[in-house]
């Protein structure tokens, strides 16, 4: 029996339980007909806001409950249901800040801190990408990057930043925001990766414990949440919530999934129920296997033993596997993996592959993992090893017009060629993980034009331009 501890899936399945006539949204009215029949059970749990269901926007019955316990689990002074994904919650704090706010930021953030300053008008002020030597990644923004740009620009609203990154690594959050606060300047913190890291001692300690004033959830990408499931918090020196309220609602679909709600609430009293159990041995397995691919030949894999300026904890179950001294790219050790042992990675890049773990794979899972790696290491090479790795992050953007004036501005289309020392109408991201090598408003660079033509000729998969090739760029028409 399903306790009240989960008062969205409860209340669904009292409905379920009535076998009402469903004269209301959706149109498949509970049975899905149209649909596989594996899909019946998810549509009978796809209802829309009647009554006993509550209302996303307004609150105050089974969501408000589940919205309070959300915050209890996690630490939050007020927390928020993201039904649109992590963009919203990132979008909303960007609107909630004030007009023409200037705003500290990686360069390695995600490509919706674009869309957000878009949106609110915002001036970015870039942190450069801090590269470490060892893996050409940038993994991690420095209290001293941090202390510098504050320094040196005056009135910065925020401080936005990125941990864990898409590798597992984390910033100094206690650092930064001491630095931060000292100045009375909050730290929101893109923490999608890091829903987990709460719930068990040994992982990285969560961004609103170390200080952050707003932290963001990829409830998805780590816990057992249907895709774009997060969570907004903010933590108690938030201060008045009205304006992040009136921004999340502005953004928020009316149309909210219920299914979706309901696995973000069965989800949060799971971890509150067996998360640390789960934690622990997934946290166990990292370590041994962590060792074990270390040990082929080569790979390099650090675990959570990785030695990098910034870093101050790694996530154990992000295993970032560096390929650079085999005869072959990382991108076709990703290849082969798919192709001959059906394993997918989560990043196959020219250097190196990361393998995304969850607290439910169990041993023989990272066994398969390791004996294919094994496999493939085994056969004999062709002279070509160690490669120079080339820095995955971009080198750092001229800023021309901002976010949102570049938007509006009128453009034209040029050959790549033709493109040097424009300004940039389009953004370039690699994805994954996602983040922009150029946005719009940015000059496009001698450095910047070499990146993007790196970037064409070695295949990776690039959002944001409409031709995706990279034989051509849109740029302002100034």
């Amino acid at each position: 029996m399903i306790p009240v501890m989960t008062p969205i899936y409860t209340a669904l399945t009292h409905y379920i339980a009535e076998n009402t006539l469903r004269l209301h949204m959706p149109g498949h009215v509970g049975i899905a007909e149209a649909w596989p029949l594996t899909w019946g059970k998810l549509a009978s749990f796809d209802v829309t806001e009647i009554p006993g269901m509550d209302d996303l926007h307004l609150p105050t019955d089974v969501i408000e409950q589940a919205r309070q316990l959300l915050a209890q689990a996690f630490g939050a002074q007020e927390s928020f249901f993201l039904v649109n994904g992590v963009t919203s919650g990132i979008q909303a704090l960007f609107l909630a800040l004030p007009a023409n706010a200037k705003v500290l930021i990686p360069r390695h953030a995600h490509r919706s801190f674009f869309a957000g300053m878009v949106l609110s008008g915002t001036n970015p002020v870039y942190l450069p990408a801090e590269i470490n030597e060892e893996t050409g990644l940038s993994l991690a923004t420095s209290v001293e990057a941090v202390e510098s740009a504050l320094q040196s620009n005056e009135a910065v609203a925020a401080v936005f930043l990125t941990s864990p990154t898409y590798y597992g690594t984390v910033s100094d959050i206690k650092g930064i925001a001491t630095a931060a606060h000292r100045r009375g300047i909050p730290v929101y913190v893109d923490e999608a990766h890091g829903s987990h890291c709460g719930f068990h001692p040994d992982y990285p300690m969560p961004a609103l414990q170390a200080g952050a004033d707003a932290v963001v959830h990829g409830l998805h990408k780590t816990l057992p949440v249907l895709n774009q499931g997060g969570a907004l918090h903010l933590g108690d020196s938030f201060g008045p919530v009205d304006q992040i309220t009136r921004a999340y609602s502005l953004l928020t679909t009316t149309s909210p999934s219920y299914p979706l709600l309901a696995s973000m609430d069965l989800a949060r009293h799971f971890m509150q129920q067996e998360g640390f159990d789960h934690l622990e041995k997934a946290c166990q397995l990292a370590d041994e296997y962590s060792e074990r691919i270390n040990q082929l030949p080569g790979l390099q894999c650090w675990g959570t033993k990785l030695s990098a300026p910034g870093v101050v904890a790694i996530d154990p179950l992000k295993i970032l596997v560096m390929t650079e001294a085999l005869p072959m790219t990382g991108l076709e050790v990703g290849r082969r993996l798919r192709q001959e042992y059906h394993i997918q990675l989560e990043i196959e890049a020219e250097h190196h592959i990361l393998a995304m773990m969850s607290m439910f794979h169990q041993r023989s899972d990272w066994e398969r993992f390791y004996r294919a790696l094994q496999s493939i290491t085994k056969e004999p090479g062709d002279g070509k090893a160690n490669r120079r790795i080339k820095p995955v992050v971009p080198p750092a953007p001229v800023v021309i017009k901002s976010p949102r004036e570049a938007f509006y501005s009128h453009n034209k289309r040029v050959a790549l060629t033709e493109a040097g020392n424009r300004v940039s109408a389009e953004m370039v991201a690699v994805y994954p993980p996602g983040i922009p090598s150029l946005l719009p408003g940015e000059m496009i660079t001698e450095e910047i034009w070499d990146y993007l033509n790196y970037i064409r000729q070695t295949g990776f998969q690039v959002q944001g331009p409409l031709d995706n090739r990279l034989e051509t760029i849109a740029v302002l028409d100034l």
